[in-house]
């Protein structure tokens, strides 16, 4: 399983910068960040190095942040992977709340990141369907 930092800041020039810049400047590395936005605020979801580290600085600056865990499957560079993953986690009768992909530089392959409910019960099953799950000691 792995620790996923999620902030919420506003959608405003230069939000983005600052708060990688408060996290970067801590001696944090980053494996990936995504952003969804709205017109007022967005969400940033981010994989780093110290995600407790990371959670301190960005609360002492005032943001609204919160670790989850989430799953990182790894999947295939093939065309169909994601359908696949897709198509075991529907037949296990699994909600996914949000999903993403992304590449890690540590893994060779895509990894898709899904946030579920009873996410050790859903790692479980995924690795007993074949699949390798990432913790944060293998970014």
């Amino acid at each position: 399983m792995l620790k996923q930092v999620s902030v919420i800041a506003e959608n405003k020039k230069g939000s983005m910068n600052k708060i990688i810049s408060n996290i970067s400047e801590a001696g944090v590395d980053f494996y990936n960040v995504v952003s969804n936005d709205s017109p007022e605020f967005g969400i940033i979801r981010m994989l780093c190095s110290d995600p407790e580290k990371a959670k301190a600085i960005l609360e002492e600056e005032g943001y609204l942040t919160k670790i989850d865990n989430v799953l990182g499957i790894v999947i295939s560079e093939e065309v169909g992977s994601l359908n696949r993953l897709l198509k075991d986690v529907s037949d296990s009768f699994i909600n996914i709340d949000y999903l993403y992909v992304c590449y890690i530089r540590n893994v060779k392959n895509p990894v898709a990141i899904l946030h579920v409910q009873e996410s050790a019960e859903v790692q479980e099953c995924l690795k007993g369907k074949g699949y390798t799950a990432l913790d944060n000691s293998s970014l």
